[in-house]
């Protein structure tokens, strides 16, 4: 489904949503309108453009860390050390940086590339952060996927958070896989994670959490998949209240490809990939030594905590836009990562 916008009259048709006042019900593609809908232009000729999908700005971006969480750090980055160094890393839709930033400090070079600008400001802040002894490691390029270009190749590529299904024709999908194909050396990997929604035709999930120092964050999602069109949309609302007065609302409806597990090692293969492995993102804490040990203690100690206590990969909770795996904020939508390896023509 796309949403197509007339050059001339500024016409919007939505093949999701059809045009109630004209009687196009949900559904119709927009070649099946020419001469029906629109008496100003009728709908011919080239002047009706296909929409993108809406890049992430404002609150999506401010907000966006708060609810991914931790969901994928451990993994992704146990899976580039675990393997082969040095490693070299390109992360396609790098956002604000989650991943990039944790392979970076464990010595790992990585170009992150986005197409939203807002993303890119909050990564670039998280990279001053490294200071002057990592932050060269760490590229940022504002660019489109589709016309990936960077002269340069990597031993990992990472398309994480559903990154592929944002692109919801087939064509567009091989283009990524074709440009990433070419970016990575000879024997290279990629990761590419699928996100499943919530099942059901129609969902709706609710998260909410404090934003300090006093902001009451609310994340709405609402929607509804189509397995007869592969596509799932949602709309994206954040309520937010400063000292319990609710502030300006921010909302983004978003189109993404439903790709199943099996379907997207297809794809991957005939694009010239070999599957090496299949993984469920699990999000739950493991448990530990330190677990264990704890158990023998008052629950109010006295001992004072230093930073030898803390272990930041304890909890691995979040995801977005769908909180997976196991939890009170489960919502029942699944994660999976598919790990490929580049075949030698």
């Amino acid at each position: 489904m796309s949403v197509y916008l007339c050059t001339v009259c500024g016409f919007r048709y939505d093949e999701w949503l059809g045009d109630s006042k004209n009687g196009v019900p949900p559904g119709i593609s927009f070649e099946r309108l020419a001469g029906s809908v629109c008496s100003t232009c009728g709908l011919t000729g080239g002047r009706h453009e296909r929409l993108p999908g809406a890049r992430y700005t404002g609150l999506e971006a401010t907000y966006y860390d708060q609810f991914a969480g931790k969901t994928g750090l451990v993994f992704f980055r146990d899976w580039i050390l675990n393997g082969e160094l040095p490693a070299s890393v390109l992360e396609l839709g790098v956002g604000t940086g989650r991943i990039a930033m944790e392979l970076v400090k464990h010595g790992i070079t990585v170009c992150g590339v986005d197409n939203s600008p807002d993303m890119l400001e909050l990564a670039g802040k998280k990279r001053s952060r490294l200071g002057k002894g990592k932050e060269h490691l760490w590229e940022l390029v504002e660019q489109d996927a589709l016309q990936l270009n960077l002269n340069r190749s990597f031993t990992h590529v990472l398309l994480n958070e559903g990154f592929l299904q944002h692109f919801t024709r087939r064509s567009e999908q091989r283009q990524v896989l074709q440009r990433i194909w070419e970016h990575l050396s000879t024997g290279g990997f990629a990761a590419v994670e699928i996100i499943l929604p919530p099942a059901g035709h129609e969902w709706r999930t609710q998260q909410r959490k404090w934003v300090f120092p006093d902001k009451m964050v609310y994340q709405h999602i609402a929607g509804e998949t189509s397995l007869a069109r592969q596509l799932f949309r949602y709309s994206l609302t954040y309520e937010t209240y400063l000292e319990q007065v609710e502030q300006p609302r921010y909302r983004v409806e978003r189109e993404m490809a439903l790709i199943l597990p099996g379907e997207l090692e297809l794809l991957l293969e005939a694009e010239q990939w070999r599957i090496v492995a299949v993984h469920e993102d699990d999000t739950f804490p493991r448990p530990t030594v330190s677990d264990a040990s704890q158990e023998e203690k008052p629950s109010f100690s006295s001992e004072k905590r230093t930073k030898a206590n803390y272990d930041p990969d304890r909890w691995r909770e979040g995801g977005y836009p769908f909180v997976s795996g196991p939890g009170e904020c489960n919502t029942g939508a699944a994660r999976i990562i598919v790990i490929a390896q580049k075949k030698t023509l």
